[in-house]
């Protein structure tokens, strides 16, 4: 094969077309082939968006009920992924909003006093154990701190992996946006780490938390 033909063979848009169309067609063994070829790299996103696995486990059980009741609907000219994604990302902020709103209402309700003067808390509050964790679960625990969508496309771009295209796509937001997700995420997450983890800003170290 020549230089010219390599370059021209492309990807398909969805690998798993033949199988998608027999979901679309109501078959629910394929579907349940095409839910285990997934549910790993779903329940990873919606981990680190949330930060729990429990939490992450009734998402990713969410995500694929939205999606066998929606399949049908779904239009093969479209990624496949970037669609699953989209919906596993919606869910996981939808959750983790929730479950904010309900924990700031039971709260208030117990001690509606404490948020009148809410102190700022010191950083030496928070500890990591620097010599059992890795730089990436560091960053997984401080995007913790970020918005929903600064966390999403954080997770998308820096921890999974994920073009700029990709992730405009998932959170159908336009690019300038997301680049602003970006910018806030990584300056608040390299904020927090050289305050909290200064070693990570010495010698070779640095490099490590050099982000984009």
């Amino acid at each position: 094969m020549t230089q010219r033909n390599i370059s021209e063979v492309e990807e398909p848009l969805n690998p798993d077309a033949d199988l998608i169309e027999l979901c679309r067609a109501g078959d629910e063994g394929a579907f349940r082939e095409l839910m285990q070829r997934y549910q790993t790299r779903v329940a990873s996103i919606s981990y680190k968006v949330l930060g729990n696995y429990e939490d992450a486990r009734d998402v990713a059980q969410e995500v694929f009920f939205k999606l066998y009741k929606g399949i049908k609907g779904f239009d093969p000219k479209k990624k496949f992924f970037t669609w699953l994604y989209r919906l596993t990302v919606n869910a996981s902020i939808d959750f983790l909003r929730a479950k904010r709103r309900r924990s700031f209402e039971s709260s208030l309700e117990e001690r509606p006093e404490q948020y009148q003067n809410i102190p700022i808390p010191e950083h030496n509050l928070v500890s990591y154990d620097i010599e059992r964790r890795e730089l990436r679960q560091i960053f997984v625990k401080l995007s913790m701190n970020l918005n929903p969508r600064q966390r999403a496309a954080f997770v998308l771009c820096d921890l999974q992996g994920f073009t700029a295209d990709e992730v405009a796509e998932i959170l159908d937001c336009p690019k300038v946006t997301l680049r602003w997700y970006l910018h806030e995420a990584r300056k608040r997450i390299r904020m927090a780490i050289y305050r909290n983890h200064p070693e990570y800003f010495r010698g070779k170290r640095r490099q490590s938390v050099d982000m984009k």
